[in-house]
């Protein structure tokens, strides 16, 4: 009967369960760490990629359905050369500071009338007779407005946000539009009346905006402005270009530009006389920078 050393016995048991060394698991951590390290880097460069295309594409449609929204308020120009009324104005501004476009343009457009407003009075009866009535009821609300618009501070906020403003009012009475403009673009809220802060508050067409500019055709160069008084006609087209940034203002600003042909313009070689009704159609083309 063979017989079994006891050390030897308790030798073989420990080599046949050896296990992993601690630098053996400290190196297997490691290069695991490596490996999950390198994959989170890949995917968070994908995802910050997508975030940044996702954050151009709703910049880009925000900044076309605003570019179309200016564009069919233009198209509905309403003008007449000698209603006072349906003046056209215009401003070349820019930031001093950051010199960024702050481009001003007004106007009387044709708009949809907010019927809400409407509510026909009851019948009233007046106080020199009492058996005649008489029938009044309010005014339907006019379907002309004076736009303007032009780059402001959100009404809404503190923060020095600036937004591009659509103001709209039926109010066409020239003798105190040019105060009002001033009011509208003052950056103090004290020089603004209660009116003015009312209007601006529900004006804001867009926010995050870099630059408005805009340009007008006088059939063979652009200018940027346009003076009524000299010119005695309104220009062919307008040339707007709108640029915006994204809400964290880490990217590049992102720049549309539109071109819009006025029904109400004068050809080249035509004398404008009364009402301009020069019927050239709406070419508008859109381009990206």
């Amino acid at each position: 009967m063979r017989l079994y050393n006891k050390t030897n016995i308790k030798r073989q048991y420990i080599s046949s369960n050896k296990g992993f060394t601690l630098i053996e698991i400290m190196v297997a951590v490691a290069i695991s760490m490596m490996i999950i390290g390198s994959v989170y880097a890949v995917f968070k460069s994908s995802l910050n990629a997508y975030q940044k295309d996702e954050t151009r594409i709703i910049m880009l449609q925000k900044c076309r359905t605003t570019l179309d929204r200016i564009a069919q308020d233009v198209t509905n120009m309403f003008y007449a050369s000698d209603d006072e009324e349906l003046v056209f104005l215009c401003g070349d501004n820019a930031d001093p500071e950051t010199n960024m476009d702050m481009d001003m343009v007004s106007f009387v457009t044709v708009v949809n009338p907010n019927l809400r407003d409407y509510v026909p009075q009851e019948e009233s009866k007046t106080s020199n007779t009492s058996s005649d009535e008489e029938e009044t009821e309010n005014n339907l609300p006019s379907d002309l407005a004076r736009v303007v618009y032009f780059i402001g501070q959100n009404p809404e906020t503190d923060e020095p946000l600036m937004s591009l403003m659509r103001v709209e009012t039926t109010k066409l009475d020239t003798q105190n539009l040019q105060d009002m403009l001033e009011q509208m673009q003052s950056s103090t809220r004290s020089s603004q009346s209660e009116e003015v802060q009312e209007l601006l508050k529900s004006s804001v067409l867009m926010d995050n905006v870099a630059g408005l500019n805009i340009r007008y055709f006088d059939g063979s160069d652009w200018a940027d402005t346009w003076d009524m008084e000299e010119e005695q006609q309104l220009p062919q087209a307008l040339e707007i270009t709108l640029s915006v940034t994204d809400p964290d203002n880490k990217g590049t600003p992102l720049t549309q530009a539109i071109v819009v042909y006025l029904n109400f313009s004068t050809p080249v070689g035509q004398q404008s006389g009364g009402q301009n009704t020069a019927g050239q159609g709406n070419q508008m083309t859109s381009t990206q920078r």
